[in-house]
């Protein structure tokens, strides 16, 4: 027992020692929005934003391999309300986790599908009014406090969630995959079910494989 029980230790280590490691630099473009209230129904729009960053790759089998990165990733939301646009802007730094699954294999290219958990931290929050309402003109900037604190106009700085993604990458190492993502921790400090803001994005990256 205690022979068979090393055999499989060794094996696990050897596998692992030789199991080829990627690291790939990726930047993309994404739609975001913030789901309000236990529903999930959007009370804001779609913003532009842009998310950048590197991935770690560790291939476990010929077609599991997993993804460890660090993001830089701007999220929030955006509403025109009477002549006037309301625009939150959230910057988080954020490690998401994927497990991808080789989908097919052609000629040196891949198809792939996954999915995983991610952690962010918000490092800087502002928000903008600009418009006019009745003639008189608004243009205003303010810095939102970050803390975990009753102050409901101050953001938590953990969030959290679940991603999927699925891409496709040529044998030269270049890639491009589209990724949801999908907020489940509320945003707002001393928030509940009836009072919960959670972050939500969807966009396309594209990013260089290198492996060694």
């Amino acid at each position: 027992m205690k022979k068979t029980l090393l055999i499989a230790v060794a094996a696990l280590i050897a596998q692992t020692s030789f199991a080829q490691i990627s690291i790939a630099p990726e930047v993309g473009f994404q739609m975001v929005n913030q789901n309000v209230n236990s529903d999930s129904s959007t009370s804001g729009d779609f913003k532009a934003s842009y998310r950048a960053g590197v991935n770690l790759g560790v291939d476990l089998t010929k077609k599991l391999t997993l993804h460890v990165g660090g993001f830089y990733s701007a999220k929030g939301t955006q509403q025109d309300v009477l002549g006037l646009k309301a625009t939150l802007n959230y910057s988080y730094i954020e490690v998401p986790i994927y497990l991808n699954y080789s989908v097919v294999k052609f000629a040196g290219n891949e198809l792939f599908v996954g999915a995983g958990p991610y952690l962010g931290y918000c490092i800087g929050a502002k928000g903008k009014i600009k418009g006019s309402i009745l003639g008189q003109s608004f243009d205003e900037e303010i810095d939102m406090p970050i803390g975990s604190d009753e102050n409901t106009d101050a953001v938590k700085p953990l969030d959290y969630g679940v991603n999927a993604n699925i891409g496709f990458i040529t044998k030269m190492g270049i890639y491009a995959r589209a990724h949801y993502s999908l907020g489940l921790a509320n945003t707002v400090p001393g928030g509940d079910s009836d009072n919960s803001v959670k972050n939500t994005a969807f966009g396309l990256s594209v990013g260089y494989q290198i492996k060694f």
